[in-house]
C-alpha cells in the first residue's frame, strides 16, 4: 500500500512537470516550464498537507487523495481506531480494579513520595474518617496524628506493621502497613483488627486467670510434698515423692512464666520507664543464677559455668529494669542449660558494644548450636528444638517469648545466630535514644 502511494505521488509530480515542460517548449523555455511545474506540484502537496494537519486536529474534513496524504489518512485512522479500542479496554480494566478496591473491607490509601494523599477507597473513609472533598491533597500525618504512626511513617522502615486506635472511631483498632509503590508513591493498607485484639485480650485474661487459680493449689501441694520428703518412708515411695516434687516445681515455674508473659503483653510500652545502670543489672543476673546452676532434672551434676560479663560501669538505660533483668536472666539460663557440650562446663560471655545505632548486648555460648531451620521459631510460645533434651534440663518453653515481648517494650528485637557444633549468640540493640553515660544528664 505504501509503495503504491509513493508510485502515485511520483507519477503525479512527473505528469505536472511534463505538462509544464511541454507548455514551456511553445515559448522555447522547456526548463522554466519544468521548474514551474515542479513548484506547482509542491504547492499542491503543501495544500494537501495543510488539509491533513487541520483534519488531524479536528478542524476540517479528511483530505481526499490517492497519494501519500491519502495513505497517511488511512494509517492515522487505523492507528486512532486501535488506540481508541486499547484505551476503552484499559478503561474497563481500570474500572474493574477501582470497583474491586472500593469493595474491599481493608482501606487502601495512596500518597505521593512526600506523603500527600492522592486517593483512597470507601473503607479508608469508614476506618479513618477521611473525606474526599477535604482530605485529598492533605499530608497523611496531618490526618493521622497518632505519635506512633507519625514516627513509623517518617522513619521509612516499613517491614513491620503498626496498630493503634482509630482517631475517627475510638472503639476501632486499626492495623497499618505502608508499601512502596513504584518510585514516587506509597500504598497504605488499613485493616480493622478490633475483633482479633478482643480475642487476644480474652486469651490473655484466660491465661492470667487460670495461672492465678493454679498458683495456690500448687503451693499447697508443694508444701505437703516437702513435708513428706522428710518422712521416714521406703525408697520406692520416696522416689515417687521426689518425682512429684520435681513436677510440682516445674508446674509452678510454668505458671510463673505464664503470669510474667501475660503481664508483659498487657503492659503499655514506655509507661513508667526509668533510667537504670546496666552493669549492676548484669551482675545481679549472674548472682541470681549462682544457686540455679548445679543440677538438671535427672539429678546430673552440671559443672559450674564460666561466665564472662564485659560491661562498662557508666552506662545507663531508659526502660524497665525488671524486664531487662528478665531478658538477661532468661538468655543466661538458656545458655547454661543448652550452651554446653556434654560433660563440660558452659562457656558464657556477656558482651556490650556501643555503636551509632545504640547499645548491643550479646549473650553467647560455645555449646552444640542450633540448626538453621529452628531459628525463626525459637521465640514462639512452647516451641522446643529437642523434646528429649528439654525433658532432661526442664523449662517451660516460654523464656524466649518473654524475652521478645520485653525487648519490644524497649524498641529492640532479638537477633539469633547459631552454628551447629560451635555455639549460639543471642543479641539485641537498645536504640541510642535510650542510652546515656552516667553523669551526663
Amino acid at each position: 500500500m505504501q509503495q503504491i502511494a509513493w508510485q502515485r505521488e511520483l507519477l503525479r509530480i512527473i505528469t505536472i512537470v511534463a505538462i509544464s515542460s511541454a507548455a514551456g517548449m511553445t515559448f522555447d523555455k522547456p526548463f522554466w516550464g519544468a521548474l514551474i511545474g515542479l513548484v506547482v506540484s509542491q504547492v499542491l502537496m503543501l495544500k494537501r498537507l495543510n488539509e491533513l494537519f487541520l483534519w488531524s486536529n479536528k478542524q476540517g474534513p479528511a483530505p481526499i487523495d490517492s497519494g501519500l496524504v491519502g495513505y497517511s489518512v488511512d494509517v492515522i485512522t487505523r492507528r486512532e481506531r486501535f488506540l481508541n479500542k486499547t484505551i476503552k479496554k484499559h478503561k474497563k480494566q481500570l474500572k474493574r480494579i477501582t470497583q474491586g478496591i472500593e469493595s474491599l473491607n481493608d482501606g487502601i490509601l495512596i500518597t505521593n513520595q512526600a506523603g500527600f494523599i492522592t486517593s483512597f477507597n470507601r473503607a479508608s473513609s469508614h476506618l479513618l474518617g477521611l473525606r474526599v472533598d477535604t482530605d485529598k491533597g492533605q499530608h497523611i500525618t496531618n490526618l493521622l496524628r497518632t505519635p506512633s504512626f507519625v514516627k513509623y511513617f517518617k522513619k521509612g522502615d516499613y517491614r513491620e506493621v503498626i496498630e493503634f486506635k482509630s482517631p475517627y472511631r475510638n472503639n476501632l483498632i486499626v492495623q497499618i502497613q505502608v508499601t512502596q509503590f513504584g518510585v514516587d508513591q506509597k500504598v497504605i493498607i488499613i485493616r480493622d483488627v478490633t475483633e482479633r485484639q478482643r480475642v487476644e485480650q480474652m486469651r490473655q485474661h484466660f491465661i492470667a486467670d487460670v495461672s492465678h487459680e493454679l498458683r495456690t493449689p500448687l503451693t499447697v501441694i508443694s508444701g505437703y510434698l516437702e513435708m513428706l520428703a522428710d518422712a521416714d518412708v521406703n525408697p520406692g515411695v520416696m522416689r515417687a515423692i521426689r518425682q512429684m516434687g520435681e513436677q510440682s516445681d516445674r508446674m509452678k515455674s510454668l505458671v510463673n512464666d505464664l503470669l510474667h508473659l501475660s503481664k508483659l503483653e498487657s503492659n503499655n510500652a514506655g509507661v513508667g520507664s526509668q533510667w537504670f545502670e546496666l552493669q549492676s543489672l548484669c551482675v545481679l543476673g549472674v548472682d541470681q543464677l549462682r544457686g540455679y546452676i548445679p543440677k538438671t532434672l535427672t539429678g546430673e551434676e552440671v559443672p559450674e559455668p564460666n561466665i564472662d560479663c564485659d560491661c562498662a560501669s557508666n552506662i545507663e538505660v531508659l526502660g524497665f529494669s525488671e524486664e531487662i533483668n528478665s531478658v538477661l536472666t532468661n538468655l543466661m539460663t538458656n545458655a547454661i542449660k543448652y550452651g554446653r557440650k556434654e560433660g563440660e562446663a558452659a562457656q558464657i560471655k556477656i558482651g556490650v558494644t556501643s555503636s551509632a545505632k545504640g547499645l548491643e548486648i550479646a549473650v553467647s555460648d560455645k555449646g552444640d548450636g542450633i540448626a538453621p531451620n529452628h531459628l525463626s521459631r525459637l521465640t514462639e510460645r512452647f516451641y522446643r528444638v529437642d523434646e528429649s533434651r528439654e525433658s532432661t534440663v526442664g523449662g517451660s518453653g516460654l523464656g524466649l517469648a518473654i524475652v521478645r515481648h520485653a525487648l519490644e517494650h524497649h524498641d529492640a528485637q532479638l537477633k539469633i545466630e547459631s552454628t551447629v557444633g560451635e555455639g549460639s549468640c543471642f543479641s539485641f540493640v537498645i536504640p541510642a535514644e535510650r542510652i546515656r553515660i552516667k553523669g551526663s544528664e
